[in-house]
């Protein structure tokens, strides 16, 4: 199997948490970051090793969080006020010392091929929470450089247990309805905490 390509990255903030369940998002349905460059999941897991009679006799390992780090090629003044809770009026926006970026959930697909046959699958993260980027500006010189925006999204566990959701598409618009699907305000099927996939 080889995997390449990330499209279609959407976030919609979360509405309520209930208990035993993956969360609800807001009605007004998900926004989609930009165009996606790249996304890369780094994993912290706890760990635990009890050493008896000089042997390790268990071993145990947890998922803890996770951190995604996300670039788009653009990111919408609109979207930026959804995803980083700041403020934007007239065209500018506002971004203040107190800003608390709302938890929400993040889902984007990649394009897998498997002997030269492709399918899609879909990345679902039901409780995340973005911190900004970093900004880079250069001058122009001798070649053009294109830059990015930069989000970093923080994983968390959900109420249902859940921190990733991945389920594989046969083409790529039944990958998109699943994205919007699983971020859609009008809550998601597996609701439950029974992962699709």
């Amino acid at each position: 199997m080889a995997l390449f390509g990330a499209n279609y990255i959407k976030f919609n903030r979360i509405k309520e948490q209930p208990e035993n369940a993956l969360p609800v998002y807001d009605e007004k349905g998900p926004v989609q970051l930009g165009r996606l460059v790249k996304a890369d999941l780094a994993v912290t897991m706890a760990s635990g090793k009890l050493y008896a009679d000089d042997e390790l006799a268990e071993s145990l390992d947890e998922f803890s969080s996770g951190a995604l780090a996300v670039e788009t090629d653009d990111m919408e003044d609109s979207v930026a006020a959804e995803v980083y809770g700041c403020e934007v009026t007239e065209k500018e926006v506002h971004y203040k010392y107190g800003d608390t970026p709302p938890e929400g959930g993040v889902a984007y697909y990649k394009v897998l091929v498997r002997k030269g046959v492709r399918s899609f699958k879909g990345f679902f993260y039901p409780r995340a929470k973005a911190v900004l980027g970093n900004d880079t500006a250069q001058t122009r010189g001798d070649s053009i450089t294109f830059n990015t925006a930069s989000t970093s999204f923080t994983i968390f566990t959900c109420n249902s247990g859940d921190w990733r959701i991945t389920h594989e598409c046969a083409t790529e618009a039944e990958a998109r309805a699943w994205v919007d699907e699983k971020l859609s305000g009008t809550g998601t099927s597996g609701s439950g905490g029974q992962p699709e996939g």
